[in-house]
């Protein structure tokens, strides 16, 4: 055990002095860890009246960071900036949520993925670098491209959030488990590869990790004599993790589970119907609304595109009804997340942890309430996502943290004979340290960033450019200067200056529209709305005929747009590729293989080929 970290006792971890609640310590155990200064009896809660605010424990924690901590947030940061450079100058994340444009007044164009991503990285990020950008342009008076450092900036802060999720984390397990515990659940979440993936897009996953993390911190504090702060802190922090992500909801059942394990109500009266309770659950309708307002003025639209969301995300590949995913959830995509030797360390710590736990004599010890605490999540989160036919990495994502968190009663278990974990562990954690540095790697091996400095030399003022739906946007280089006409769509009512670049945007050929309308026949909230939401196109686009009348001088094809289920489509892009029409292959690049042995084995957006051709 570290001495600079008081215990409660032989062998158990005092959850109030871990939260910064109580410092009291005597001299024979070791020196005070914070100055803040408290009577021994507040030892044994969480939080009473006169606990210094949240605010202050974490400044106490940042100045004197455990090294530990200290280590593995370092290796989280280096495998997260390892290519944070992807797409230079734009986020190829469909799922992309940071930088996507907002209304006048700020206003969300959709709802069918919530805001609060875009609103924070919009404070945070590209407003100040929009200022900054039109005074240069300004004063050089010369239009000024600022798009790397908005996306560079973006990206730090999604790093920075996951970096404040493991240091809750380890705050947290290191209340319940104690500190032996807490570090190794802190290297868990810093090398796991799965994690660092996701700090590489603009989308919302890994910000949700933090606001979920903050939402489980509060309500950790309402075990042991919560006060009414807890509670409303828990349940506002759960309406901003539904709108992070809608699943992020799910954190909300830590506020009940914790009222319920709380030594504070006495009868099963107080327990089901405690003030403080319905004022935490009131709270998360307003932690809704306060992180977006917008819904209570475009309310049918909400309604509407959250509906929708709903009923389609399940089944978003067609899938046949009345599937579920929940070995699939387990044994594919938390592997996908931890590797298969760490899932394998953690499944077997949360079933020791299970053991443990069912058989002992008191249940009100700290580990046994952290275990239930995050069971109660893992549970819920599982019950209702592993329902779905369909199911991805990102979909299990949220849950994988609390499953770490399970396992805190199994290593708090093996704590003295902590030597034989670390000869257990060691291998895995090196096994996770490469993969997560092949995950930068592949970033940085993407065929569409040489394809971008290639189309920058070679594109001339004034040529036309035929891009196929999942191209890079060429108008957001630096070195081009030029204006997107989306094809098959009402042409731009402005007339396009002369010596503009002009990129013609082919649509995306996915034909979900007609899978939905198919799947989910009579279904009210997505019948006759398929189209409006997924898009919809013209095949007749995609001839000779039609390519000899936009007479681009350069086209350019992603993958993803001829691997679609239209065969006019596929061909159309096979004749071309087979240099049929009049132009010719100058660039044909594809996404390195990944090794057998290396997780995640799919990266979402990222294995791809690029081609480019010239008029001949």
């Amino acid at each position: 055990m570290d001495p600079f970290y008081p215990i409660a006792g032989h062998g158990q971890a005092n959850p109030a002095s871990h939260f910064g609640l109580d410092n009291y310590k005597s001299p024979a155990q070791g020196r005070i860890r914070f100055n803040l200064t408290f009577s021994p009896g507040a030892t044994a809660a969480f939080a009473y009246e006169g606990s210094p605010p949240f605010s202050m424990v974490l400044m106490e924690r940042l100045f004197r960071v455990d090294r530990f901590l200290a280590m593995a947030l370092l290796l989280a940061l280096a495998f997260s900036v390892n290519g944070i450079g992807w797409g230079r100058v734009e986020d190829w994340n469909r799922s992309s949520m940071g930088l996507r444009g907002v209304g006048r007044g700020g206003t969300p164009g959709r709802y069918l993925k919530p805001p609060l991503h875009t609103f924070v990285t919009h404070i945070v990020v590209k407003a100040p670098i929009d200022g900054i950008e039109h005074t240069v342009s300004l004063v050089l008076r010369k239009r000024q491209n600022f798009n790397a450092a908005r996306l560079v900036a973006a990206r730090l802060l999604v790093v920075g959030l996951y970096l404040g999720t493991i240091v809750l984390a380890f705050e947290i397990s290191r209340a319940f488990y104690g500190i032996f515990a807490a570090r190794v659940i802190a290297f868990v979440f810093a090398t796991s590869a799965g994690f660092s993936v996701y700090n590489h897009f603009l989308s919302c996953d890994s910000p949700l990790l933090f606001w979920m993390m903050l939402a489980f911190y509060f309500a950790a504090r309402i075990i042991r004599d919560g006060q009414r702060i807890d509670y409303v802190m828990t349940g506002l922090l759960t309406g901003a993790a539904t709108n992070a992500k809608y699943n992020g909801l799910a954190i909300g059942i830590s506020l009940v589970a914790a009222h319920l394990l709380s030594v504070r109500p006495k009868t099963w009266t107080e327990k089901l119907f405690g003030r403080d309770m319905i004022i935490g659950l009131l709270m998360v309708p307003a932690g809704i609304v306060l992180t977006n307002p917008y819904i209570l003025f475009d309310w049918n639209r909400f309604v509407s595109d959250f509906m929708y969301n709903y009923v389609v995300t399940p089944r978003y590949g067609g899938q046949a009804a009345g599937g579920n995913s929940y070995w699939p959830f387990l044994l594919k995509f938390v592997p996908e997340v931890l590797g298969l030797p760490g899932a394998i360390l953690i499944a077997v710590g949360v079933i020791v942890s299970l053991v443990l736990v069912a058989l002992r004599k008191r249940f009100a010890t700290p580990e046994s309430l952290g275990f239930a605490l995050a069971l109660s999540v893992f549970a819920l989160y599982y019950a209702k996502i592993g329902s779905f036919p369909r199911l991805g990495t990102r979909f299990v994502l949220p849950a994988v943290p609390f499953l770490i968190l399970m396992a805190g009663p199994f290593l708090k278990a093996v704590e003295k004979h902590w030597c034989w974990l670390a000869v257990a562990c060691a291998p895995i954690f090196i096994y996770n340290c490469v993969c997560s540095y092949y995950v930068g790697r592949r970033f940085n091996d993407d065929p569409r960033m040489p394809a971008q400095v290639w189309m920058e030399a070679n594109v001339k003022p004034g040529s036309r450019i035929e891009s196929s739906g999942g191209s890079p946007h060429w108008r957001t280089l630096p070195g081009l200067d030029a204006v997107e006409v989306q094809i098959g769509k009402p042409p731009p009512g402005k007339k396009i200056p002369p010596g503009k670049v002009v990129d013609l945007r082919m649509p995306h050929a996915h034909d979900r529209a007609v899978l939905f309308e198919r799947a989910f026949k009579g279904n009210r909230w997505v019948e006759g709305q398929a189209a409006a939401q997924e898009g919809s196109y013209d095949d007749q686009l995609f001839s000779v005929k039609e390519l000899l009348a936009r007479n681009p001088d350069f086209v350019t094809i992603d993958s993803s747009d001829y691997k679609v289920p239209s065969e006019r489509v596929k061909s159309y892009y096979h004749n071309l590729m087979q240099e049929k029409f009049p132009y010719s292959v100058v660039y044909d690049r594809q996404s390195p293989p990944v090794p057998q042995w290396i997780y995640p084995r799919r990266i979402d957006d990222l294995q791809n080929r690029t081609i480019l051709l010239v008029r001949k």
